[in-house]
């Protein structure tokens, strides 16, 4: 039966492997598994970096703002 899940394929220095073998213990979990989760992780800290940019170039303009109270009334 085919998985929905897309598989990618990656080469990692014996640092890395090393370091994912020995976080994938301590969490019992397989290598795979944690390499996942970091990547999930990354990914939502990119997209925070990339709202936060987008945030603070809006908040350097000077524009009429209107109050978070009036915007949901």
């Amino acid at each position: 039966m085919p998985t929905a899940k897309k598989r990618i394929n990656i080469t990692v220095n014996e640092e890395v492997y090393e370091a994912l073998k020995r976080l994938a213990k301590t969490r019992d979990k397989p290598v795979a598994g944690v390499g996942l989760s970091l990547i999930e992780q990354s990914l939502e800290f990119e997209e925070d970096r990339f709202f936060s940019r987008v945030a603070d170039d809006r908040l350097g303009r000077q524009e009429k703002r209107i109050p978070h109270k009036d915007a949901w009334d």
